[in-house]
C-alpha cells in the first residue's frame, strides 16, 4: 500500500489496484480535516460523536479530494454482521444500508465505502465483470466470514469467476496488538473457514492474540481468490495511531477513517 496525494490530502491506495485504470479506491487518514481532539483531523463517521458540521466539512474534503459529488459517496450501516448487499439501482442506495457491512455493485460512480479504526477494510474488484465491493471486518464481521460471504455475493449477482477477483486488506490492528478474550478464541475455532492455528497465539494471561490480516486473508484465498490477488497493506493502526484512527490506542469514542472503491471516477 502506499500514499498519494491527488490535490492536497493524503491518500493511501493498492498497489494492486492502483493499476486498474477503470476504478477508483482510496483510504483516508487522519489528516486533511477540521475536526478536533479525539476526533483530529479527518474523521469521517457521523455517528461517532464529532460535530456534524465537522464531518460535513470532512466528506466534502474528501470527495473534493477524489473528483467525486457528495452523492456518489456511499456507506452502510455497519453492525458487525456478515450481512452483504448488492447495488443495483440508484433507488437502492436508501434501502439498503441498515444491518450492513459489506456492499457490492458494478454501478458506475458509486463509491463504496466503510469506515473504520481497527476493524479490516476490504476492498475487492473484479476487472472481467467491472463488479466492486467493500466490506468491514471486526472480529464478529471475521468469525461470521463476511469476507467470504462478499466473495460468495461476487459470483452469485454478477457471475464473478474468484481467479479474477483482486483484493486489498486495509489498515487495521495488527497481530502484535490485538489481544481477545476466551470468547473470541472460541468463535474463531468454531469457524472451519479459519485455520485457528495460524491466527490465535496464546498469551500467559489467559488471552490470546488474533491476526484478524491473516483470517480475513484465508477466507479470501477459500473463496478462490489466487494468493497474488491478494493484497495486504500490513498497517497496524494500534501502531500508527498518529496516522490512523485506533479505537484501541486512542479510547472510544474516536473518529473513523474511510475506504472506498467505485468503477468510474479518476481514470475512469
Amino acid at each position: 500500500m502506499i500514499r498519494t496525494t491527488i490535490h492536497h490530502i493524503p491518500l493511501w491506495q493498492f498497489e494492486l489496484l492502483k493499476q486498474e485504470e477503470v476504478i477508483l479506491h482510496y483510504t483516508s487518514s487522519r489528516f486533511g480535516g477540521v475536526s478536533g481532539g479525539i476526533y483530529a483531523t479527518f474523521n469521517q463517521s457521523f455517528t461517532a460523536g464529532d460535530r456534524k458540521e465537522s464531518v460535513t466539512e470532512n466528506r466534502r474534503r474528501l470527495v473534493q479530494e477524489l473528483e467525486i459529488t457528495p452523492g456518489m459517496l456511499l456507506f452502510p450501516g455497519q453492525t458487525h454482521t456478515a450481512h452483504v448487499r448488492v447495488i443495483r439501482r440508484h433507488e437502492d442506495l436508501k434501502d439498503l444500508l441498515t444491518e450492513t457491512d459489506a456492499l457490492v455493485s458494478d454501478l458506475p460512480e458509486v463509491c463504496l465505502s466503510v469506515l473504520t479504526a481497527d476493524c479490516v477494510p476490504l476492498l475487492l474488484y473484479d476487472p472481467e465483470k467491472k463488479a466492486v465491493a467493500a466490506a468491514h471486518a471486526g472480529w464478529r464481521g471475521t468469525v461470521q466470514s463476511v469476507a467470504l460471504e462478499t466473495v460468495d455475493v461476487m459470483k452469485e449477482q454478477f457471475g464473478c469467476r474468484p481467479q479474477n477477483i483482486l483484493a486489498g486488506i486495509g489498515p487495521s490492528i495488527g497481530p502484535k496488538n490485538y489481544e481477545v478474550g476466551g470468547n473470541v478464541v472460541r468463535a474463531v475455532h468454531d469457524n472451519p473457514n479459519i485455520h485457528t492455528e495460524s491466527v490465535i497465539e496464546k498469551k500467559s494471561n489467559g488471552k490470546a492474540l488474533l491476526n484478524l490480516w491473516e483470517a480475513n486473508r484465508q477466507q479470501l484465498l477459500i473463496g478462490g481468490l489466487k494468493e497474488n490477488h491478494v493484497e495486504m497493506a500490513g498497517i497496524c493502526t494500534f501502531e500508527s495511531h498518529e496516522t490512523f484512527f485506533s479505537a484501541r490506542r486512542l479510547g472510544n469514542p474516536c473518529g473513523r477513517f474511510a475506504s472506498g472503491i467505485m468503477i468510474g471516477g479518476l481514470g475512469g
